[in-house]
């Protein structure tokens, strides 16, 4: 294919997920000539949303939380004003217990009352109560960026967290926590009811966000990244979609610029790669570039779990949705029996499985058509499982089994979600089936990861300072960010990287003084 030359930009930005979204605004902010690429036909990455004959769906992040990040960032851009926000409340349902989770206190008086005083239950509550603190000192929705300008007074609260921080986060101290409590089945949830080993700081943590920090756009969330794309427009930037970089363009050891898969050939001072990993390595950026034990290693890597998402448009009204869910969200566990699918997992994995209900239109009616709901099912899957879904490989070409497939495990789930609304499945007018091979498809994630690495500690391929991967690369004038880029994987945290590395760029906030404080913060924890 011929190449076709373009003008020359200060950055690149390659992905308009909501990390290539701040970056990008930022680097405009700050005078640069910025270029987004995105190879989808809008923005959002995990963060998209789309509407079906009158309803409206999220299609990855059903809200987010701020963790005093979101929220002062999207104010610093100028678009936070423009959304109505409303927090995203949730209900926690099982058949021992079925409670909105208003605090962290409150959920454990539920909990101890659902398994009698279960003294482990207790303990693991108590150590939740104390992350509860924490969130609220440190990390509540209005607190300033983490670790940006910290004053002496910041850095000495946080400081006594230490101990407790370093406990939270260590591989086996959920495990230990947990072998407290007496009866095996409640012992099993607790361990498994969510993402992979994840460590308690990050499994405890959510009980206080539950509870005060998720958010949610009165627009849906595309109307958030349409609004980024906006601002970043009426900077000066120019954003094209439908437009996938095929390679980072490298000479003398340094970025100049990237080839698209329309055959352009763009030129740039530097580039920023808001994309997946595993297709940098492999791919974008090739593998001469890595050692080759490093790149044996990001092979045999773990990801955070993909997502089966199953998007309803409902015959019901949102007042007689918003009485059978109670919240926003609802975590329904149909037994405490929690297993995330793998590979050779059996044929009826799903009918049993967790499952999150979440509603779009639940506070905003005007995100289904009058009179009606949208509504999405989400649970854990596997990319590999029943042969791809019965399509062979991860083929865009779907086979007619494949879709036939995908349609029946979704009904299981459908049928699942009766514990929550009664008759769902006569209420159904829209229906589709998201499978990982879809967010393969739309995001480009490897293995249709929903979060980037496994949140697993001892998992994590490319362990830079503090957990999190370095934002530069082996070649000069290339940057990474987004969940693969800052551990753990996640909406504040993708933003953050953005902002970090276009201040990097900018000459604002170098890097490396976040190097610099993290290894204090190392050395000062070794002290403990």
């Amino acid at each position: 294919m011929a190449q076709k030359q373009s003008s020359k930009y200060d950055v690149i930005v390659v992905g308009a997920g909501i990390a290539g979204l701040s970056c990008a605004n930022f680097l405009a902010r700050g005078g640069k000539k910025v270029l987004l690429l995105e190879q989808n036909h809008q923005s959002g990455g995990c963060m998209s949303g789309f509407w079906r004959k009158g309803f409206y769906f999220d299609g990855g992040d059903q809200s987010f939380e701020s963790v005093g990040i979101m929220f002062p960032l999207l104010t610093e851009l100028g678009v936070y004003s423009e959304h109505e926000w409303h927090p995203a409340r949730y209900r926690a349902k099982s058949a021992f217990f079925d409670f909105p989770i208003t605090s962290v206190t409150d959920a454990r008086d539920r909990m101890l009352q659902a398994f009698s005083n279960d003294p482990g239950v207790k303990a693991f509550f108590a150590e939740a109560e104390k992350l509860s603190r924490f969130f609220s000192e440190n990390c509540d929705p209005w607190h300033i960026y983490p670790l940006e300008k910290p004053g002496p007074k910041k850095i000495l609260g946080a400081m006594k967290w230490l101990p407790d921080l370093r406990h939270w986060a260590e591989p086996g101290f959920k495990e230990k926590l947990c072998a407290r409590i007496q009866r095996e089945d409640v012992r099993h949830w607790f361990l498994n009811a969510g993402y992979y080993k994840m460590p308690f700081f990050l499994f405890g943590g959510f009980w206080h966000l539950w509870a005060h920090d998720y958010w949610y756009p009165a627009g849906g969330i595309q109307s958030l990244n349409d609004s980024l794309v906006k601002k970043f427009e009426g900077l000066g930037g120019e954003a094209r979609f439908k437009t996938p970089v095929e390679k980072i363009l490298v000479r003398a050891g340094r970025a100049e610029g990237v080839l698209t898969g329309k055959g352009e050939k763009i030129a740039a001072d530097q580039v920023v790669y808001a994309g997946d990993y595993q297709r940098l390595v492999e791919n974008v950026l090739g593998k001469e570039y890595f050692r080759p034990a490093f790149v044996d290693k990001l092979k045999r890597s773990r990801r955070t779990e993909a997502m089966l998402n199953v998007f309803l448009g409902i015959n019901l009204p949102a007042e007689e949705m918003k009485k059978l869910m109670q919240a926003h969200h609802v975590l329904y566990w149909p037994d405490l029996k929690v297993m995330i699918p793998g590979p050779d997992s059996p044929r009826d994995v799903h009918q049993k499985a967790w499952m999150e209900l979440s509603s779009p239109s639940l506070e905003n009616p005007k995100l289904a058509p009058p009179g009606k709901s949208s509504l999405v099912l989400q649970t854990f899957t596997n990319i590999k499982w029943q042969n791809y879904w019965q399509n062979g490989s991860e083929s865009t070409e779907r086979t007619p089994e494949y879709r036939e497939f995908k349609k029946a495990v979704g009904m299981e789930l459908v049928k699942g979600a009766e514990g929550v609304i009664p008759g769902l499945s006569e209420k159904i007018e829209y229906m589709d089936v998201g499978t990982p091979l879809s967010a393969v498809r739309f995001t480009m994630n490897s293995q249709g990861a929903s979060a980037g690495w496994t949140y697993n500690l001892p998992d994590l391929p490319i362990a830079g300072k503090f957990g999190f991967t370095s934002f530069q690369s082996p070649v000069g004038g290339l940057y990474t960010i987004g969940q693969y880029s800052f551990w753990p994987g996640g909406v504040p945290n993708s933003a953050l990287s953005g902002k970090i590395v276009a201040n990097s760029i900018l000459g604002k906030f170098p890097e490396g003084q976040i190097h610099t404080a993290v290894d204090l913060f190392r050395k000062v924890k070794k002290l403990f």
